[in-house]
């Protein structure tokens, strides 16, 4: 049987690499996952494809296309057959298996001095997934993608604020009438598709590029610049949120004029 081989080749060790397969569950990697990856180490099945399920592996695994060369443990494969697995999860098994996860980050929050203003559910999750499957390398990036949504306050840097383009002044200008054309809308009519038009109208009005705005409105009311879909987030986050972030961060800028 072939040796499990380190990158460069050498032999795979505990002294040298994280070989237990706790430890790979524990960082968010999916079970599905990982059996395909490890029945791939030094086995081929013939063809090009390179997802199995179980069930798919047990009915073609052969021990004659077991070659006995070193089997190198390449850790990109495994992450991209992690994100192929999860995408393939239902939103009601992905959730529950992400719920442990976004506790953990919550929990680091917390430490770190946010507040957790609500505990997140299964059925928070469930209606997370379609925002979040396609952006997750592992279960474990749960929080930096949603924690937002649960915490107060996110923290901000002034900074991030202000789009390359843009000054601070342009900054708390944009943001400021972005919180009015969203003021403007509803709790009923607080949808992705009724939020868009109005805020790029407003960028056009001023001759801005949407994506500075996009971005400012972004980092107020989430704290990142990497989130999923903006217009979607703010309506996860909710308007009375959305419009109190917004507040927060225009007197965060003012107070650097």
């Amino acid at each position: 049987l072939p040796l499990i081989l380190n990158p460069d080749r050498t032999k795979m060790s505990k002294r040298k690499s994280q070989t237990a397969v706790a430890d790979y569950i524990r960082q968010g990697y999916v079970k599905e996952a990982v059996v395909n990856f490890l029945a791939l180490l030094g086995w081929a099945s013939g063809t090009e494809e390179e997802v199995f399920t179980l069930d798919e592996l047990v009915d073609r695994f052969d021990l004659s296309r077991v070659h006995a060369g070193g089997a190198v443990f390449d850790r990109e494969r495994l992450a991209w057959l992690n994100g192929v697995w999860i995408r393939r999860l239902a939103p009601e098994d992905l959730a529950e298996r992400l719920l442990p996860f976004l506790a953990e980050a919550l929990a680091a929050r917390v430490a770190d001095g946010a507040r957790v203003t609500r505990e997140p559910t299964a059925d928070d999750l469930v209606s997370l997934a379609p925002l979040v499957q396609e952006r997750l390398p592992v279960l474990s990036a749960i929080g930096d993608l949603v924690d937002y949504l649960f915490i107060d306050p996110v923290p901000l840097d002034p900074a991030l604020l202000v789009p390359r383009r843009w000054d601070v002044a342009t900054a708390m200008t944009g943001l400021g009438e972005a919180r009015d054309v969203i003021a403007s809308q509803g709790s009923v009519s607080f949808e992705a598709d009724e939020l868009e038009g109005p805020l790029r109208d407003l960028a056009s009005r001023h001759g801005w590029k949407p994506g500075d705005l996009f971005m400012a409105i972004r980092v107020a009311i989430t704290g990142r610049t990497a989130t999923p879909p903006l217009f979607d987030t703010m309506v996860a986050l909710g308007r009375a949120r959305t419009l109190e972030r917004l507040d927060a961060a225009v007197a965060m800028l003012r107070e650097r004029l």
